[in-house]
């Protein structure tokens, strides 16, 4: 069989023939749902992945063509299905943005999968080999897992990258729970893999390098202490994800450090509710300090992922707020905008930009000059190894995406 599988882009970062793509390469990775989709092919199977970050869409003339939605890519969709109104194929649409939907999809979304593709790819498989697809796929809100494998990839994206999942469905704080693709498609049911089954994977894995997607390293302390006491003697080198759980458990922090862990990347639940408070409040702000510092002092660097809502009668004082990121002694943030119907923002830089706009956060946290600051004085806290090979990189590939106007 011959799969087309197409990963849409957001309009500010879609490929523009004759130009280079926009974004760091270092987060230009492959589509993670379609590289799963390529380790359940079976052999003589050809897979034709096109991401609309490095390419243009093509005509489809597969046997079988896929196309994923993320949130907030709908009238991308619907214009890439206009355009192909005169091809061979018929698109299967997938993806966070189509199970978001459930019951009330645009008539033009069909056929769709609603949830997690994987689940339900033997079914679609033997309704595309027979010509015959159905209008809905609803798949099993079951978590499972399927380890990706990196097929197809175009040589301007970021090939070397390695993930793995732990446990599957979601961890997230509230505000930002709506958001995450795992919820979507799972709502409130887990499933934590074997250390066993954990293991044997991180070492068939090529690479030292292995970001781990799971939500959050605190949720089950036991069960991340046990699997990262056995793979610490593999010698990888780690990115995780934490809640502000993990200042509860000291011990996994030293266990995350001794395993080889870079950086941990903090939720919505570190920051929440506490940017205002703590810029009136010294207290809170040295807390927040002595917190950060507590990982740091363990060799690893800190980013923070943040949620704010847009409120343009009452808007805060972001210049504020960016000076107590800086106090706060962050390696990296992640700041994501809600508007009031608790949908993504598309928040940009723009040349005239003012302290006004909420993308000053970025604009001052990734400055050269504080960028530089911190190059200065991190090997004193995390060595110059984690400095060198991830804090100058990252920084560099955050001020990237910053200065090319990309969310």
């Amino acid at each position: 069989m011959n799969v087309l599988a197409v990963a849409l882009a957001d309009d500010t970062q879609r490929f523009i023939k004759g130009y280079a793509p926009k974004g760091a390469r270092l987060f230009l990775r492959p589509n993670l749902e379609v590289m799963r989709i390529a380790a359940l092919l079976r052999p003589g199977d050809r897979l034709r992945y096109l991401d609309e970050r490095v390419e243009s869409a093509e005509q489809p003339d597969h046997d079988l063509c896929l196309v994923h939605i993320g949130l907030g890519q709908r009238d991308r969709g619907r214009e890439l299905l206009h355009n192909w109104t005169t091809g061979a194929g018929t698109p299967v649409f997938f993806g966070p943005q189509v199970t978001s939907w459930r019951e009330a999809a645009p008539a033009w979304a069909r056929p769709r999968v609603v949830g997690d593709i994987t689940n339900i790819w033997p079914q679609l498989r033997a309704d595309a080999e027979s010509g015959r697809l159905r209008p809905v796929y609803v798949a099993t809100e079951i978590p499972g897992y399927t380890s990706p494998r990196q097929v197809g990839v175009n040589f301007e994206m970021d090939s070397a990258g390695q993930t793995i999942q732990f446990a599957r469905g979601c961890f997230c704080p509230e505000p930002v729970r709506r958001l995450c693709t795992e919820h979507l498609y799972y709502g409130r049911n887990r499933m934590m893999r074997s250390p066993e089954e954990i293991v044997g994977e991180v070492i068939t894995l090529p690479g030292k390098r292995i970001q781990l997607l799971d939500d959050d390293v605190a949720a089950a302390p036991d069960y991340y202490q046990e699997l990262f006491t056995r793979l610490r003697d593999h010698r990888r080198q780690w990115i995780v994800n934490a809640s502000e759980r993990l200042f509860e458990q000291p011990r996994l922090i030293r266990l995350l450090s001794k395993a080889g862990t870079k950086i941990v990347y903090l939720d919505e639940s570190f920051l929440l509710g506490k940017l205002r408070r703590a810029a009136d409040s010294h207290r809170l702000t040295h807390q927040l300090y002595r917190r950060v510092k507590s990982l740091q002092a363990n060799k690893m660097l800190v980013g923070a992922r943040l949620v704010m809502p847009l409120e343009p009668s009452t808007p805060p004082d972001y210049d504020r707020i960016a000076t107590l990121l800086r106090q706060i002694d962050l390696d990296f943030i992640e700041p994501r905008f809600l508007r009031p119907d608790g949908s993504l923002a598309q928040v940009v830089y723009r040349p005239t930009i003012t302290s006004a706009e909420p993308a000053w956060l970025k604009y001052r946290f990734y400055s050269m000059g504080t960028i530089a600051d911190r190059m200065l004085r991190r090997p004193r806290r995390v060595g110059f190894f984690t400095t060198a090979v991830y804090l100058l990189p990252y920084s560099a590939a955050y001020r990237q995406n910053l200065l090319e106007e990309l969310p």
